[in-house]
Order: structure tokens, then C-alpha cells, then sequence
């Protein structure tokens, strides 16, 4: 049996990455290659549960994760969700989304916490991220950041009633109905 070896003294391209085994969990980020361990199952029905709620009620298509997202030149970030609306829908390629969606969520857990909320932050909303969602189970809280308010989201707790996107006044629901195990 082989076992997998990560070159850690490289900085890594996007050809680099697209080396890797299909299904490994791993994102690009600086040119570093982060490795995770698989999504808790409270993380996972977190994001089924999300899907389900915002589905359909925009214009355009939304995936989940594991899915490629292609920002920049040595960032291939995998997030938890992503919408693109139909005027963007030019990024969605075979290989993943090459481009910057309207929305993108992350579902933070104690193994991704930092990144999440500091460099993917950043980043997203550099590159023009319409609206960051940062969910936390854990604490049953929805943050919604905007390139304008980087470090003052719109903050919401699950007993707190309904989360209505800025992106879109289509989008809102029971924060509660989000962490739900059903």
C-alpha cells in the first residue's frame, strides 16, 4: 500500500493541485495546500438543511460542497456553499467556478475556524463576494459579511427569528429551521 506524501516545502500552483486524487479533501490557499478531515455529521446536515432552505429562491444555481472554486492564481478554495445567479452563470466550467460567485457560505468547526473567518474572509471579499456567510453550529449563530461592512456582519442567533440576505430579499428564512436535525 502507497501512502500519500504532501511536499510541504513548495509552494504549490494550480497545476500542482489538480494533480491530487479526486475526492481528497484539500483547498489551495496561498499557494499552500490545507488539508481537512471529513465534515461532521451535524456540519453535514448544517449544509443539507441550508441547501434545502435557500434552493430555488434566486434566480441561478447553488452547489455544495465539495466543489472547486477557482479564485486568483493560487487559491482553489472548496466552501460549503455556493450561488452563482444566471448573469454569472459564464464561471461554472467543468472543472468547478472560475470566477467569483454572489454568495458563498462556510460552516466553521473547530478544525476550520480560523481560516474561515479571517483568510477565506479576506479573500472572498477582495475578490468580490457579493455576501460571505459564516455559520456556526455549534453556537447556533448565521454572520452575513459584505465587501462594506468586512468586520461588521449582520449577526443572527437561531432564536432570534428570521435571516434575510442583503444580496436578495428573496433569500430569508427561520434561522432555526437551519439547525434542525431531522
Amino acid at each position: 500500500m502507497e501512502v500519500a506524501s504532501i511536499d510541504r516545502s513548495k509552494e504549490w500552483t494550480i497545476d500542482d493541485y489538480l494533480q491530487l486524487e479526486e475526492g481528497l479533501l484539500a483547498q489551495l490557499i496561498d499557494g499552500k495546500l490545507i488539508m481537512s478531515p471529513a465534515p461532521t455529521t451535524r456540519h453535514q446536515r448544517t449544509l443539507k438543511n441550508l441547501f434545502l432552505l435557500i434552493e430555488g429562491m434566486m434566480k441561478g444555481e447553488t452547489f455544495f460542497a465539495p466543489m472547486d472554486l477557482y479564485i486568483g492564481n493560487k487559491d482553489v478554495f472548496q466552501p460549503d456553499l455556493v450561488y452563482v445567479s444566471d448573469s454569472s452563470k459564464d464561471i461554472i466550467t467543468d472543472r468547478g467556478i472560475e470566477g467569483v460567485p454572489e454568495l458563498i457560505a462556510e460552516i466553521i468547526s473547530p478544525s476550520n475556524s480560523f481560516i474561515d473567518r479571517n483568510t477565506k474572509k479576506k479573500k472572498y471579499l477582495k475578490a468580490g463576494v457579493r455576501e460571505y456567510w459564516i455559520i456556526d453550529p455549534a453556537n447556533e449563530t448565521l454572520e452575513i459579511y459584505t465587501p462594506e461592512d468586512e468586520d461588521n456582519p449582520r449577526l443572527y442567533l437561531a432564536r432570534d427569528g428570521k435571516v434575510t440576505s442583503i444580496l436578495s430579499k428573496t433569500i430569508h428564512f427561520d434561522l432555526e429551521e437551519l439547525f434542525k436535525i431531522k
